[in-house]
């Protein structure tokens, strides 16, 4: 009997340990568990002068829709790389050209974020198009792939970084002769400087991207981005891809 006791001792200590081992584990393993739940993705938004406040209603717009996003504000240069890199998992963008530079599978919301208008300011009155180009230095913000497509040819391009109000300084400065902006960048800064005009060239249309593992996404994604757009612009109506 006298043997007994201290072997009951000892497995009772035994059991007492296991149960506090496993106590531990399972808290330790809770909160891993709730995240790997909960995909919060990391959207790349234009460069643009009020990002904070634009972030906040996107932030908001998002959750409304049931999903968790990280905006993030990224010059226009690096959202291809980024994506490349697996840094962000989503960005705003017009056209083919972000699939193509990106070189990672992309899959495309189906609610419009914008229509900008790209416009070419310039104070040369001999300037009526594209075309009258020849021998203009013309700034293109740095990462506007499409911009330098446009004046492939025609102009000599400049790529500007630091963003619209970087690119107005330089052409108010006689650094460029000329600049290719959209409306919606333009209308983020002081405007059209004195005494330039702006020449209008084709409406882009913005839809959203993601990485394609988050295909399955795309409905609250889309509902997500109606609201946003609809929180910038209340009176604007949903538009989709035909």
């Amino acid at each position: 009997m006298a043997l007994r006791k201290p072997n009951a001792i000892v497995r009772s200590c035994m059991f007492a340990v296991i149960f506090l081992a496993a106590l531990f584990l399972s808290f330790e393993l809770l909160p891993s568990a709730k995240a790997d739940e909960e995909v919060c993705l990391k959207i790349a938004l234009p460069e643009m002068a009020d990002h904070v406040r634009s972030a906040e209603r996107y932030r908001a717009a998002m959750a409304e829709a049931g999903l968790c996003v990280q905006p993030v504000w990224l010059p226009n240069k690096r959202t291809a790389v980024s994506l490349k890199r697996g840094e962000i998992d989503g960005v705003f963008a017009s056209g083919e050209t972000i699939r193509q530079s990106a070189g990672v599978p992309l899959v495309s919301g189906a609610v419009v974020v914008g229509r900008p208008k790209s416009l070419l300011i310039t104070a040369d009155d001999t300037v009526k198009s594209l075309s009258d180009l020849k021998n203009k230095e013309i700034g293109v913000w740095l990462g506007d792939d499409h911009g330098k497509q446009e004046l492939v040819g025609l102009a000599d391009i400049i790529t500007v970084p630091g963003g619209a109000g970087m690119m107005l300084r330089m052409l108010r400065h006689g650094r460029l002769d000329g600049l290719l902006i959209d409306d919606f960048s333009l209308n983020q800064t002081e405007g059209v400087p004195e005494g330039y005009r702006t020449i209008e060239l084709e409406t882009l249309t913005t839809y959203s991207w993601l990485r394609k593992e988050y295909e399955a996404l795309l409905p609250q994604f889309d509902r997500g981005t109606y609201l946003f757009r609809a929180a910038l612009e209340p009176e604007m109506e949903t538009e989709t891809k035909s």
